[in-house]
């Protein structure tokens, strides 16, 4: 009945729907070292030729990147950076000047689609983009930002994010102590249940000491008791099944001593050393190194 009444409205009468943008997007990434393909995303290009838009966003905090490649030096990406800032704005004026500037009346999209192709195309750079994607938006810069809020900023606050950062520190750390061979990724416990580790020095095929770097530094407490709990529970059961050495430390990223989460931290802390596991600072490189040598 709805659709019969809507159909009998004359166009003039209906109201004006803008229609929405086909969006070219692709994401910008930083891969410093080609040997290992790890990488961060530190932008974001967008171009939707009908609505005649081309913008990019692009990472200026440039601690985040020190510290997710723990041996860079932040001028490296600060040069990347500049570079591909340089190649953007250049393609921002080859743009307007061949397909949506305003010499041209109707949009040239193929010429449009040609330049972001190439600027999109694979290449073994530091900086580099990823595959180009579509999305349909209705308004081109607002997707700009959502794209760049959700592949870019918050690739940099999530918890799995900060672990991998710890994790990087431990392997810094073993690393000039000619370690890395020694301690591996592996997974420890039985059939009935087991857990992965990312640090595990084995002795005659089981595990004697482990690292397991942790993030208990959220502002949210239930993320902090929920994350933190998790592995208090992984701990027990393996201690339960017998799984576990003696020597497990938890290097951990806590919250600042007069924070609201400090409580929920400090419950955390206290059920992991009830289950003798020595937690440290995750930045007491000194204590690390002496644990993983001894």
């Amino acid at each position: 009945m709805i659709k019969l009444y809507r159909d009998l409205i004359s166009p003039a009468m209906k109201p004006h729907v803008r229609p929405k943008q086909v969006c070219h997007y692709a994401l910008l990434r930083f891969r410093p070292f080609v040997e290992t393909g790890e990488f961060a995303n530190v932008g974001v290009v967008l171009m939707a030729p009908e609505a005649r838009f081309f913008a990019y966003r692009l990472l200026t905090k440039y601690g985040r990147i020190t510290k997710f490649f723990h041996q860079l030096d932040r001028k490296v990406y600060f040069r990347g950076r500049e570079l591909i800032k340089f190649e953007l704005d250049r393609l921002a004026a080859d743009l307007r000047r061949v397909a949506f500037g305003d010499a041209h009346p109707v949009v040239d999209t193929r010429a449009a689609g040609a330049l972001f192709t190439e600027l999109t195309r694979p290449r073994e750079t530091m900086v580099l983009f990823d595959a180009p994607r579509v999305a349909l938006a209705d308004k081109p810069q607002a997707k700009l930002d959502e794209l760049f809020d959700h592949y870019v900023e918050r690739n940099f606050v999530t918890r799995e994010y900060q672990e991998r950062l710890l994790e990087r520190a431990v392997q810094h750390v073993l690393a000039t102590a000619r370690l890395t061979a020694t301690y591996r990724n592996e997974k420890v416990g039985n059939e009935e249940f087991a857990v992965t580790f990312p640090f595990v020095r084995m002795h005659d095929g089981k595990p004697e000491r482990i690292i397991k770097p942790l993030y208990l530094a959220q502002e949210d407490t239930t993320k902090l008791l929920t994350h933190g709990g998790q592995w208090t529970d992984k701990i027990r059961r393996l201690r339960k099944r017998g799984a576990l050495p003696d020597d497990v430390l938890m290097p951990v990223r806590a919250p600042e001593p007069d924070a609201r989460a400090w409580a929920a931290f400090a419950e955390i802390r206290d059920e992991l050393q009830e289950q003798q596991v020595t937690v440290i600072a995750a930045n007491d490189e000194p204590a690390i190194l002496e644990f993983a040598t001894r």
